[in-house]
């Protein structure tokens, strides 16, 4: 009997120990060192645009046009000032967006 207490308290010391170990050696306390990456070289000074000449606005071809849905059809007649009623045919509305732009 006292063979038997003798290896139940050191079992009992053993899982203890294990415990103890778990808890204040846990894998997210080890750090990990890296190097750090080296610093990227700065970006060179953008070269100065020449000034160009105002670009043209381009007149959209009624193609171009058609592959739209009508609310950007109204957005685009919208920007150059036509206000365009949507409860009509795209077809109509293309030709009311293509003269705006012409008219601009």
């Amino acid at each position: 009997m006292e063979n038997e207490s003798m290896m139940g308290i050191v079992v009992l010391g053993l899982i203890v120990a294990f415990v103890v170990y778990k808890s204040f050696f846990s894998k997210d306390d080890v750090k990990v060192t890296t190097t750090a990456p080296a610093p990227k070289p700065a970006p060179a000074p953008a070269k100065k645009a020449e000034p160009t000449a105002p670009a043209k606005s381009k007149v959209p071809t009624a193609a171009e046009l058609n592959k739209k849905t009508k609310a950007e059809l109204e957005t685009l007649a919208r920007a150059n000032g036509v206000e365009l009623d949507l409860r009509k045919k795209k077809a109509s509305l293309v030709k009311e967006a293509r003269a705006s732009f012409q008219q601009k």
